[in-house]
């Protein structure tokens, strides 16, 4: 018999209201959800609660990859998890394709569509259906994937069933892709503080075992391994040594090994400088065994200090292909903090004697780790230098973004300020060829050139280039009057401190960049969700503190969805990224901007009257009614409604956007194309 659903035990029918009912709770619980396995949970228990789903699975697909993903897998109560399936001709593949729903009553009827679309049999799990439902898991946007509920009962499931499960299927794929978003955010997240911990870790320490344990040890919590290794050459540059090691024991002495310079996989990539991946060491001649059986893929990539290798950054793993691009990547990462850091343990070992200029260093260092901002970093610098090398002027330059001019950012000195050319005198030279130089008269070297107005005497010189990851990102110099005033050991010391300077400088661009990534949003980089709400605390409690008015602004674009719907998602991206533009450049220059969500912007107006923030979001639906949007939108003009609140003395979190919310829906029920405004309870619409 057929059954409907909420009448899996032969009750009658569910009344439409009351599936309605279902569905909006179903819809806030899965909306609450972050942890994808727990999300899995609900959904599947959520889904029992309205139709049979005794065999139940979920599939997860991305583009252009041969397999899909079986994350979550019900059988009879059995879990299953985390298992794939061939992406192709089944039945799986062709509703994630189509993007549409599939009903059957019968085995023969599931079997009559697979040969009528050619599709082979694709079974998921271990038990043969007799009747079920495949749902596509669409986000509004794309389709990633699909949701089936299986029977052994004949004719389990009606077209309601259907109706309602791609409903929940539209929510689970939403909750799902914010879930997977949401993990994919806190994985950056702890990779990023890993990498910085290990950058800290090593940058703090000049020891060459603690350098090469914290690499080893830091590299494992971000790029997990069987084992892996730092090769360092021995004294003559005959043979590359194992300086550290992090793997199961073998119990071969395994570091004792040496490699030939030129042989062997690490050989090789010391020899020429490139990274190498070897997806099946067993097919590979390049492969130098450790003995054990157990590895399948090696990486190996070279530990650069300028254009001198100096040692090879090796990890292998069980799998074959068992390394990416990402992969990659980030051990190259690894490698260039391990490749300065190496270096400065060898400069800490030729220098032990100078214990006192060796603690300046560190506490330099130390100073440097928390630092975020370039001027703070020089300032560190020349606070710090002074103690280390005597000198009279000093200068700090970085490269332009051009790479064609070296920017000043610190001057200490009777020096001009002016910007140089790369290759300009003794510090262009040094930018263009990434060498430090020790000059013992500058007034005899053919590379200094003499500034107009100030006497000629003698002076003496060193500088050192900002090297990073084998590019110059700056230079630094130190001058003082006289013949050879510096010797080999100053040059040192300030070679060591440029080295730190160029990963503080690294890391504050790297900050910089991820700040910005974390508070923007990707498609009309105006701030995101999470960056209003950090801003609109601090506008709170100013608001509250200095008592001025602070106000929300809620705009969302009428009919969206006739636009998305006629004219496809890239135009309506469009429309958003020019409705973006144009909320900017009408609102104050104080005023917050921000993605709210979809097609809905907020904007946090601190300081504004009720009328004048009236006034402003009539003059901003105005100027949208009135643009023309670009040819590839499709559309040609759009209306928006725009709802208003202003803060209250007992508003704790984020009340006011929800009254702007509510005030906008207002605008929305009225037609849209209008400004609502809620003002302490009094409730006014304009337009």
């Amino acid at each position: 018999m057929t059954m409907r659903a909420h009448d899996l035990d032969g009750g009658v029918p569910v009344p439409q209201q009351e599936r309605l009912q279902t569905l909006n709770e179903i819809s806030r619980v899965l909306a609450s959800m972050l942890d994808l396995r727990t999300l899995y949970d609900t959904i599947y228990e959520q889904i029992g609660r309205v139709m049979d789903a005794s065999q139940f699975f979920i599939a997860l697909h991305q583009s252009g990859q041969p397999t899909f993903d079986v994350p979550y897998l019900r059988e009879d109560g059995k879990l299953g998890l985390d298992d794939t399936a061939p992406y192709g001709d089944n039945v799986t593949s062709l509703v994630i394709a189509q993007g549409s729903a599939l009903i059957y009553g019968t085995a023969e009827e599931y079997e009559e569509y697979e040969r009528g679309h050619g599709l082979s049999e694709g079974l998921v799990g271990e038990q043969t259906s007799e009747s079920g439902i495949f749902v596509p898991l669409n986000t509004g946007s794309r389709t990633i994937g699909a949701l089936t509920v299986q029977t052994m009962r004949r004719h389990a499931y009606t077209e309601e069933d259907m109706g309602m499960l791609s409903v929940i299927a539209s929510q689970a794929a939403v909750a799902i892709e914010n879930a997977r978003l949401y993990a994919e955010s806190q994985e950056a997240v702890r990779r990023t503080q890993a990498i910085l911990h290990v950058a800290r870790t090593i940058s703090g320490s000049l020891d060459l075992a603690t350098v090469l344990d914290s690499i080893l040890t830091g590299m494992r919590d971000v790029l997990p391994f069987y084992l892996a290794a730092v090769l360092l050459p021995d004294h003559a540059g005959e043979y590359l040594e194992i300086a550290g090691r992090i793997g199961p024991p073998d119990g071969r002495g395994h570091e004792t090994i040496k490699i030939s310079i030129g042989e062997g996989v690490t050989g090789r990539v010391f020899q020429t400088g490139e990274p190498m991946v070897v997806p099946d060491v067993r097919s590979s001649t390049d492969y130098v065994s450790d003995g054990s059986g157990h590895v399948r893929s090696e990486l190996a990539v070279p530990l650069r200090r300028g254009e001198n290798v100096v040692g090879v950054l090796n990890i292998e793993r069980q799998e074959v292909n068992g390394f990416s691009q990402d992969d990659l990547n980030l051990l190259s990462l690894f490698a260039s903090q391990a490749a300065i850091a190496i270096e400065n343990a060898r400069l800490f070992r030729e220098l032990r004697n100078r214990v006192s200029d060796l603690q300046t260093i560190q506490s330099v260092v130390q100073q440097l780790t928390p630092v975020h901002e370039i001027p703070a970093i020089a300032s560190v610098i020349n606070l710090e230098l002074k103690t280390l090398i005597d000198y009279h002027s000093w200068r700090l330059f970085i490269v332009d973004p051009d790479g064609q001019a070296l920017v000043p950012i610190s001057i200490h000195g009777p020096l001009s300020d002016r910007r140089l050319t790369v290759g300009e005198g003794v510090t262009g030279w040094i930018a263009q060829y990434g060498q430090s130089v020790l000059i013992d008269n500058l007034l005899h070297d053919p590379r200094s050139a003499h500034i107009a107005g100030t006497p000629s005497r003698p002076e003496s010189m060193i500088g050192a280039p900002l090297l990073y990851e084998g590019s110059v990102r700056g230079a630094i110099t130190l001058s003082k009057l006289g013949v050879r005033q510096f010797d080999q050991n100053s040059l040192r010391l300030l070679e060591i401190v440029a080295a730190q300077m160029a990963i503080a400088f690294d890391r504050a661009h790297l900050y910089q960049e991820l700040r910005a990534e974390a508070i923007t949003d990707p498609l009309t980089s105006l701030y995101n969700r999470r960056y209003l709400s950090e801003r609109y605390v601090e506008e709170r409690s100013r608001a509250l503190r200095n008592q001025h008015t602070l106000a929300a602004m809620m705009v969302d674009i009428d009919k969206f969805k006739h636009v998305n719907d006629t004219y496809g998602h890239d135009a309506g991206d469009l429309v958003l990224q020019d409705l973006a533009r144009i909320i900017r450049t009408t609102v104050r220059a104080e005023d917050i901007v921000a993605r709210y969500g979809g097609e809905e912007f907020c904007i946090l107006l601190p300081e504004i009257p009720p009328d004048d923030a009236v006034q402003l979001g009539s003059r901003l639906r105005d100027v949208i009614e009135q643009h023309d949007m670009p040819n590839a939108a499709g559309v040609q003009r759009i209306t928006v409604s725009v709802g208003i609140a202003l803060l209250r003395p007992g508003d704790d979190t984020m009340e006011v956007f929800a009254r702007a919310d509510q005030a906008m829906y207002r605008v929305k029920r009225a037609g849209g194309n209008r400004v609502c405004l809620d003002n302490g309870g009094d409730v006014s619409m304009v337009g």
